[in-house]
């Protein structure tokens, strides 16, 4: 069954795809999206997998993202490195990125030469070769760059702050995984977790540009080769965060200047309340006319900039609060003035005014536009709402933030920027810096 939406004719709207999109369902039960855009001779292929770190089996944390390097080492009419060769020779670009709930692989190609992608989705998903020796070396790849993310001042706080935030759940564990983990997966693992998870109907393929119906056709013939395969069995369901009634602290010694992430809880993407702490988090940090930048930033000086995010997560995520200090400054008084605004804004004391509501609507107006001009963005995009929600996820999330009222977003606040809940880290210099 194909669903439909038409082509848009007075331009783009933000919340909607530009083109038209269309979906089919294969019989082998692989989704597959037709965004319709000629804007440009060029087409991205975008295969979502709803596989991510949040899937992961006890004892092989990484695996979700050893698996994505190893799905350009080798499979059945692909050796290693072919992928990356052929797209070069038609000149093309790949890649591909994994998330705590789902990982996807993209191509793009000239219209005339966009099926090759095709090609290679579905050989790979069929079956990987997963040979030892580029098992053995992906694994000392993916080692080291555990150990550029621990020597990065922010992404080792980041860790550090997000485990403490969400204690033994999968968003509380880094994608890239642990060496201990690392080192107990092999090819038997690997291949258990393609066999369970890259299968027909667990996934999403999107195929955006300037393509027409044909697309479908396309799909069908590349994959009718690839049978579904079950399920893996069900895991329990991860341990909700822990509900806590104390601000957590988090600290570490690095770099040469004060950094501060304050993580508190936060809706997942389709809970009611997500789309307005969006507008939240750009009435607080995003810009140079957000609260927290005139404060820290233009004001007091204390900061060479300022920001704050909401997650877009399956199950509860974050939001986020980070700023990088003016060398000298001492750091409570910064943390003093974020929990200030936050409870200015959550108690009612500082609603925003009708001027903020208007800039921070512009915001995620021109985020969301900016966010999708390039064929490439329209289909991860896609791929992303359709593999996670459904294609009107964004375009309902948009509106709803759009909508809110002043009243609605002080409510809104009022329940979630609770610090009590939350952890703050702090990455200061080393003791003697400077």
């Amino acid at each position: 069954m194909r669903r439909r939406s038409a082509a848009l004719a007075a331009g783009p709207v933000a919340g909607r795809l530009p083109g038209a999109t269309a979906v089919e369902r294969l019989a082998n039960g692989l989704t597959v999206c037709r965004v319709e855009n000629r804007q440009a001779p060029v087409v991205t292929t975008a295969l979502w997998y709803r596989a991510g770190a949040r899937d992961e089996p006890p004892g092989h944390a990484g695996i979700a993202h050893f698996l994505e390097h190893m799905m350009f080492k080798g499979s059945p009419r692909f050796g290693p490195g072919a992928v990356d060769r052929r797209t070069q020779a038609l000149g093309g670009d790949n890649n591909a990125f994994t998330g705590h709930d789902a990982t996807a692989y993209h191509f793009s190609f000239a219209a005339d030469r966009w099926r090759e992608a095709l090609a290679i989705e579905a050989d790979r998903m069929a079956g990987l070769t997963l040979d030892p020796v580029e098992v053995d070396a992906e694994r000392r790849v993916i080692l080291e760059e555990i150990a550029m993310v621990e020597a990065e001042p922010w992404d080792a706080l980041e860790e550090r702050v997000l485990a403490a935030l969400f204690g033994g759940h999968p968003y509380g564990r880094p994608v890239l995984g642990s060496r201990r983990d690392l080192r107990a997966t092999g090819r038997d693992e690997l291949a258990a977790f393609h066999r369970g998870f890259y299968r027909p109907s667990n996934a999403v393929l999107v195929v955006a540009g300037d393509v027409d119906d044909a697309a479908f056709a396309a799909a069908a013939e590349a994959f009718a080769g690839v049978a579904d395969r079950p399920a893996p069995p069900a895991a329990p369901p991860p341990a909700p965060a822990p509900a806590r009634a104390d601000l957590r602290r988090v600290e570490q010694r690095m770099g040469e200047v004060p950094r501060l992430l304050l993580a508190l809880p936060a809706p997942a993407a389709d809970g009611a309340d997500h789309a307005v702490l969006r507008l939240v988090s750009v009435l607080l940090g995003s810009g140079r006319a957000s609260r927290l930048h005139r404060r820290l930033v233009d004001e007091e000086k204390v900061c060479v900039w300022a920001a704050a995010d909401v997650g877009e997560t399956v199950e509860p995520g974050s939001f986020l609060v980070s700023a990088e200090l003016v060398p000298g400054t001492p750091p409570v008084r910064v943390e003093e003035t974020v929990l200030g605004e936050l409870a200015a804004l959550a108690s009612g004391r500082r609603p925003p005014s009708a001027v903020e509501l208007e800039r921070a609507r512009r915001v995620l107006t021109a985020d969301w536009v900016f966010g999708h001009e390039r064929v490439h963005q329209q289909a991860l995009a896609a791929g992303f709402a359709l593999s996670l929600f459904d294609l009107g996820h964004a375009e309902r999330d948009l509106a709803r933030a759009l909508a809110a009222s002043a009243e609605e977003v002080v409510e809104v606040a009022r329940r979630w920027l609770v610090p009590e809940g939350g952890v703050v880290g702090w990455s200061l210099p080393r003791r003697g810096a400077g």
